[in-house]
């Protein structure tokens, strides 16, 4: 594993990504880590992190492929997303991995309710996330870091920006607007400019979400080290009233 961002991980983390890169190699099917564990190794925190990892197969192969190398239990997450998660380990070093289908996600209409699609690539996957600094994907095998939107450099900036449309971004999933600031709050990053402007023009749309959803966003962002400037951030883009 030659990416510097993979040695951030803990020895227990390395050894399931190699062990699941090998197994999803040997039947000829891709395998990344995405997400929230590639930002937080590039942030030099990963180490009390979950595995996510993106693949070409599809969800019973992959369930196959997990139970193969000795998961201590695999399970459906979510069916209609392409999830399934699996444990390594036992307690009290226990490794919560989950590994997803690329998929494309079209919204129809206002529920946040997309529609999915299994038939996408690598890049069509990273597409559809919320953020720069959470659509980097790293080669589960070689390292080799895949950035199409520039996000290492975003973390590197200390900035929070929508992946391309921010407003398309915010109309798939109002909860992105409470979900910008929370990780301004949690990071103590700031809003790309393009982006706050556009969580101005949604910030009506948050009415969509669940009270639940926002009590629970909300939390985190009052749980977080820099919570005045989450708290700013909201204020700023219309969303504290």
């Amino acid at each position: 594993m030659s990416s510097k961002s993979l040695d951030q991980l803990t020895s227990f983390q390395r050894d399931v990504t190699q062990v699941l890169a090998d197994a999803f190699a040997g039947v000829g099917e891709e395998l990344y880590l995405v997400g929230g564990i590639v930002r937080d190794a590039l942030l030099g925190r990963a180490q009390l992190a979950d595995l996510d990892f993106a693949t070409s197969a599809q969800p019973q192969r992959t369930r196959e492929l997990l139970e193969s190398v000795g998961a201590a239990s695999v399970y459906l997450v979510g069916e209609r997303f392409g999830t399934i998660g699996a444990i390594f380990g036992e307690a009290p070093v226990r490794l919560h991995v989950e590994v997803t289908t690329y998929r494309r996600e079209d919204y129809p209409n206002d529920d946040r309710f997309p529609e999915v699609a299994f038939d996408a690539t690598l890049i069509d996957d990273l597409g559809r996330r919320d953020f720069t600094m959470n659509a980097i994907a790293i080669d589960a095998r070689s390292g080799e870091m895949i950035d199409p939107w520039e996000g290492e450099a975003d973390i590197a900036q200390a900035l929070v920006r929508a992946v391309g449309d921010p407003d398309e971004r915010f109309g798939e999933d109002p909860l992105r607007l409470l979900r910008a600031a929370r990780f301004v709050s949690q990071l103590g990053f700031r809003l790309d400019w393009q982006t706050e402007q556009a969580m101005d023009r949604q910030a009506p749309s948050l009415a969509r979400i669940s009270r639940e959803r926002i009590l629970a966003e909300f939390t985190l962002l009052l749980l977080g080290e820099y919570v005045d400037h989450g708290l700013d951030a909201l204020r700023r883009a219309g969303l504290l009233q």
